[in-house]
């Protein structure tokens, strides 16, 4: 081999090597060259399976037991009565709506959610998270990954907007007012407070700061987050550094009407889930004192609730066990269960995900990364279904369902343009 030749290879080798490394590095901090690479990979996945071109997580398989129907009342009889609140990634538009449906099916009202509306430069198509609808039909709305929440008509034109900050995940009813997490880059970091706000106007009116508030005033508080002594907090740190500490997805207040089935705690106190630590707590948001605390055998949870016989259920993900359930806790005891358990009911969704405890006793399951809302009796036996279709394999993502009785929408909402 000549020494020419020799040279080429040479080169050759140091130069896949060196982007051998830096495709390692880039990969590693997430810079761009992976993250346009992750992009193409998704893109074409996406439109393999569906022949579209969809965003990461907007989509999986449906499963063989799911309905291949949009809405099915399997028993009518054992369904309660109610509307249901569906937001959902429509594949065919590439954008998100918040549904309003009736128990036979119907689609009362649907909303469209359009983030360029409130960001200039905003992906019309930005992943909603957090929905709450108020009794007027027009709704309230996260982003978690963008700036900004928003009230949207039925029509969807926006009513009022924030874009100062980030709020995410949830969006929950308190006694004056309603709750949301907020947060000044991410949805994660360390950088975390729980606001409360006028839904008529978006006026924020209340701010507890996880770190100056709730953190940094005892030390029992610390070792409740699982804080060591003298740690360094970063408010600015990026998402690229990997500093999602806690992941708070949760903020549910101790009502007045509830309050009775707690005496351990006071009308008012919030119940707040702190994902990447699988903690629950209550916080006496009067003085920032963690009043209650446990850990598991939730994994990766959201959306805890207070129920009216004093026990709390929790949606458990267990992101990496492929199949989630219903935890009910009696915070008083420290006693847990699963609350369907042997009744074979499988759903799993590793991330995002909703339960609700219905007046008739049964169960509404948000399984947001199968697309699919369940009603199942206590019993297991799936009773009403959803399924966000796009074809006759897939369906669509559905980050948040909820409930809602006929008499809480002061009228049938409509759009008039």
């Amino acid at each position: 081999m000549s020494a020419k030749t020799l040279s080429i290879l040479s080169g050759l080798f140091l130069s896949l090597l060196a982007a051998f490394f830096v495709g390692m590095w880039s990969t590693h901090k997430d810079w761009w060259p992976w993250q346009k690479t992750d992009e193409i990979r998704s893109a074409v996945r996406s439109f393999r399976a569906t022949g579209r071109i969809l965003p990461p997580i907007s989509f999986s398989r449906r499963r063989p037991d799911a309905a291949n129907e949009r809405h099915v009342v399997r028993d009518e009889a054992a369904i309660a009565p109610g509307y249901w609140l569906i937001n959902r990634f429509d594949a065919d538009r590439v954008r998100y709506f918040v549904d309003l449906l009736s128990p036979s099916g119907e689609v009362v009202l649907s909303v469209p959610i359009d983030y360029s509306l409130v960001f200039d430069s905003g992906n019309p198509g930005e992943l909603v998270h957090g929905v709450a609808m108020l009794p007027d039909g027009s709704v309230i709305v996260t982003w978690d990954a963008a700036m900004g929440m928003a009230r949207f008509d039925p029509c969807g034109r926006v009513i009022w907007s924030r874009t100062d900050q980030v709020y995410h995940h949830s969006i929950t009813a308190g006694h004056e007012g309603y709750w949301t997490w907020q947060a000044s880059r991410w949805d994660g970091g360390h950088d975390q407070r729980m606001v409360r706000f006028n839904p008529e106007t978006g006026d924020i009116l209340e701010s507890i700061d996880l770190i100056d508030d709730v953190i940094s005033i005892s030390a029992s508080n610390s070792l409740a987050l699982r804080i060591p002594e003298n740690f360094s907090f970063d408010r600015d740190m990026g998402e690229n550094d990997k500093a999602d500490l806690f992941h708070p997805n949760d903020i549910e207040e101790l009502l007045p009407t509830m309050a009775a089935a707690f005496p351990q705690f006071a009308s008012g106190d919030l119940l707040v889930s702190m994902r990447n630590i699988d903690m629950l707590a209550v916080i006496d948001r009067r003085t920032g004192g963690v009043k209650w605390v446990a850990y598991g055998p939730w994994n990766d949870q959201h959306d805890p609730d207070f129920n009216i016989d004093g026990t709390i259920t929790v949606f458990s993900n267990n992101m990496d066990r492929f199949r989630s359930n219903i935890i009910r806790l009696d915070p008083r005891t420290g006693r847990t269960e699963d609350a369907l358990l042997g009744t074979g009911l499988d759903f799993f969704s590793f991330i995002m995900g909703a339960h609700q405890l219905l007046p008739n006793g049964n169960w509404m399951i948000t399984s947001s990364m199968q697309g699919r809302v369940m009603e199942v009796t206590p019993e297991g036996q799936i009773v009403r279904e959803y399924n966000n279709l796009i074809d006759e394999t897939y369906n669509a993502l559905v980050p948040f369902a909820e409930f809602l009785l006929f008499d809480y929408l002061t009228a049938v909402p409509t759009c008039e343009k």
